[in-house]
């Protein structure tokens, strides 16, 4: 039986996150191979939806998630589709085009679930609302298939932590120690962006990069929101309201 190129989708008013469910070519992930279409008698094309795609930010390789950053303001209420097209798989034939299909909800409950799994065909809908909160993920990408990221804490894709969480303190468990010489913010890149409706920028945030004395836990100790920042200390507030934040994990660290 032929795999879906598309295995699931999420839609939110922030983002588009696709997982693919064959490998694909990270040359063919560009912009105008996903097409965003008012889903009306006549479709109507959306003029650039999304961000210019970084593959080396936005593609997951291990998990062949991509994530879209929208650049537009939908309407609310109405009907869209994601043309998927001119994708190539490893061989480098064209895979078969696909729709990802949604209506574009803003609420002030939000949804759920995050995924819905297609069951007869590779159509999603998913309505994704407003958060207003503390959104926090990671992204990882793949170097060495033998060296990765067993979990992480806070899950990833966490909403609405604490601003206490953890006292500021992400933990990154690897299958392996990874060489101290890695141990900084440029293999482990914190960002965090205000939520909001219209485009807003990732800003980089210097954070406490360690690890355990024998484990192969990495820690991420974020900065508190106080004039004189301090870090992994009691009764201090570390997450603001209204943020999103993310941890990018350079494809180049080794053991």
């Amino acid at each position: 039986m032929a795999l879906f190129l598309i295995d699931q989708a999420k839609v939110n008013v922030y983002s588009v996150s696709i997982k693919f469910g064959r490998t694909v070519k990270v040359t063919s992930l560009k912009n105008e191979n996903f097409k965003v279409y008012k889903d009306v008698a006549t479709p109507i094309l959306i003029s650039a939806p999304f961000d210019t795609i970084d593959t080396i930010k936005d593609y997951n390789q291990i998990s062949r998630t991509l994530t879209l950053y929208w650049r537009i303001t939908l309407d609310n209420n109405q009907d869209y589709y994601i043309d998927v097209f001119n994708l190539l798989d490893a061989s480098g034939s064209v895979v078969t085009s696909e729709k990802v299909t949604f209506t574009y909800v803003t609420s002030a409950t939000p949804s759920t679930e995050d995924y819905k799994t297609p069951i007869l065909s590779p159509v999603l809908i998913q309505d994704k609302s407003i958060k207003t909160d503390i959104d926090i993920s990671y992204q990882v990408l793949a170097k060495n298939p033998k060296f990765y990221i067993d979990s992480v804490d806070p899950g990833n894709g966490s909403f609405y932590i604490e601003n206490n969480f953890n006292n500021g303190r992400a933990i990154i468990i690897f299958n392996e120690r990874p060489a101290s010489n890695f141990l900084n913010n440029r293999y482990f890149v914190v960002q965090r962006k205000k939520i909001q409706k219209t485009p807003s920028r990732w800003e980089n945030l210097t954070t406490n990069v360690s690890m355990h004395s024998w484990k192969p836990e990495v820690y991420i100790d974020f900065p508190s929101l106080d004039a004189t920042p301090s870090y992994f200390a009691d009764n201090k507030d570390y997450f603001e309201k209204g943020y999103k934040y993310r941890i990018t994990v350079s494809k180049d660290i080794g053991i």
